[in-house]
């Protein structure tokens, strides 16, 4: 069977965003592409920047950019790192991702790329739904569908989506996305994304 891929990420994390042109490069290969949206930032995992989580975040971030080239505005670092009220919370970024999902893995990386935007480089807080409403009418939605966002349905659509790559990454022993994996008739393999930074293009020879 011809090699197929499933990406597995969370638009808040900042190694995703990193890997994000190499996504990109692979959905452009024109292989099939499945992705899913972890939504790793919830619950007890959820923290409060002011808690330590942003200096934390701020080196790691610093670290990403240098592999990667990927910016990391100065308003994101005041605005939402740095901020004492901000919450690490990827809720409405899953919703939005669960709301495209069935419309195929381009579809549902245009919402990534557009919210990856908003944080990373205009600084917009988790926590502001009106914003993601917004982005979402702006590639392309209906109202209707994009006020969804925050309902109790697409909550539970997101959650059915992150359990289930979570089934995938412990059933290949990864322990944190962004995770990318390879299927072809041999089985499932990990795929070494990082190889790629800085030469996203590249990821076309994994098709070969």
């Amino acid at each position: 069977m011809p090699r197929k891929f499933t990406i597995i990420y969370d638009t808040y994390c900042g190694w995703c965003y990193g890997a994000a042109p190499v996504f990109d490069a692979l959905i452009e290969t024109g292989a099939e592409v499945e992705v899913l949206h972890r939504h790793l930032f919830q619950g007890s995992n959820a923290p409060k920047m002011s808690e330590g989580k942003g200096d934390y975040i701020l080196k790691a971030d610093a670290q990403i950019a240098a592999l990667t080239g990927q910016t990391f505005s100065q308003t994101y670092a005041e605005k939402v790192v740095m901020s004492g009220k901000e919450v690490l919370e990827s809720g409405y970024t899953a919703q939005a991702a669960a709301l495209v999902h069935d419309q195929g893995a381009r579809r549902e990386f245009e919402i990534r790329h557009k919210l990856e935007v908003l944080r990373y480089i205009d600084g917009v807080s988790a926590q502001d739904r009106d914003a993601v409403v917004s982005a979402l009418v702006d590639l392309g939605i209906e109202p209707a569908e994009a006020e969804k966002i925050g309902t109790p349905e697409l909550a539970e659509r997101a959650q059915v989506l992150s359990r289930k790559a979570d089934q995938l990454m412990q059933e290949m022993g990864s322990f944190g996305v962004p995770t990318v994996l390879s299927h072809d008739e041999t089985g499932t393999e990990i795929v070494n994304h990082s190889a790629f930074y800085g030469n996203p293009s590249g990821v076309s020879a994994l098709l070969s």
